[in-house]
Order: structure tokens, then C-alpha cells, then sequence
């Protein structure tokens, strides 16, 4: 059966709509740094990472939390997964862009770590997730930090030089 949280289009949808289009705008006026296909892969990393947790631990037998309005999957579900890829590209330009190395990588990773959680929080909150069978925020942080790092291993796979 189908939980519903509630039908309204209302400050959820309105964060996901108006956060990709910021996001979006903002990738399109920051000064290039990654060609068009090595941007891409970034953008798209994050939103394979996010629907790939999405459809396995929001789902039978898990279960452990709903996106948005609905426990059936929606179309501003797809949309809020397309969210995830600006700020995927942003953990990549920033890092490139700040020129991180050695310890300082910990430290990026804790920060975006941090950041992530603080997201995950305001999220909850305007009821873009409903957490259900007592999972906790705390779980989510190695899965960021997994997931993070990865992404960084993917990057440095790529580009050798750095």
C-alpha cells in the first residue's frame, strides 16, 4: 500500500524545482574548468549515486525512507534525482578549484560530509524525505563519505595529472 505524506505542490517541490535551477545557473556562469564530457560524468556520477541509493535502501526489504509526496514513485521524484548532479559537479569543481592535496583531502571530505548531513536534515524537515523503520541520519555518513570518496578516485582516475 501507498503512504501518502500529503498532495499538496507545496515547499518541497517548489526547494527541488528552484534549487536545480539555481544550481544550473550557477554551473552555466562559473568559469569552465573540466571539458563538456568530464563535467558531464561528474553531473551524472551524482545522479546515478543518488538513484542508486534511492531504489535500494528506500525500497522492500529495506524500506527506510519515502521521497516526497508520496511512497509510490513520482515524477518530481526523477526531477529531485537530477538535483543531485549539480551538487556532484560542485564537489568536483570546488576541490579542483581549491587545489586540494594530501590531509586537506580528509578535511574536504568531513566538510562535504557535514554539508551533506546538514542537507539531509533541512530535507527531512520540508518533507522531501520521511525517514521509516528507525533509520537514523547518522547512517547516511559513510555512505557520503563512500560515496565522496569515490567520486575523488574517479576524478584522479581521469585526470592523472592531478
Amino acid at each position: 500500500m501507498d503512504r501518502i505524506y500529503e498532495r499538496s505542490f507545496d515547499i518541497n517541490e517548489w526547494f527541488i524545482i528552484i534549487s536545480l535551477i539555481v544550481l544550473l545557473l550557477l554551473i552555466w556562469i562559473t568559469p569552465k574548468i573540466f571539458s563538456f564530457l568530464e563535467g558531464l560524468s561528474y553531473y551524472i556520477y551524482g545522479i546515478s549515486i543518488g538513484m542508486f541509493y534511492d531504489h535500494t535502501i528506500s525500497i522492500p526489504p529495506w524500506d527506510f525512507y519515502d521521497v516526497n509526496d508520496s511512497s509510490a514513485y513520482q515524477a518530481i521524484d526523477f526531477i529531485s534525482y537530477i538535483m543531485y548532479g549539480p551538487y556532484s559537479y560542485f564537489f568536483i569543481y570546488i576541490y579542483k578549484k581549491i587545489k586540494i592535496r594530501g590531509i586537506m583531502n580528509l578535511a574536504y571530505l568531513l566538510i562535504w560530509t557535514a554539508f551533506s548531513i546538514l542537507m539531509e536534515w533541512f530535507t527531512v524537515r520540508i518533507g522531501i524525505f520521511h525517514f521509516d523503520k528507525g533509520y537514523e541520519m547518522y547512517w547516511s555518513i559513510p555512505i557520503y563519505m563512500a560515496v565522496q570518496s569515490i567520486q575523488l578516485l574517479f576524478h584522479h582516475t581521469i585526470n592523472q595529472s592531478d
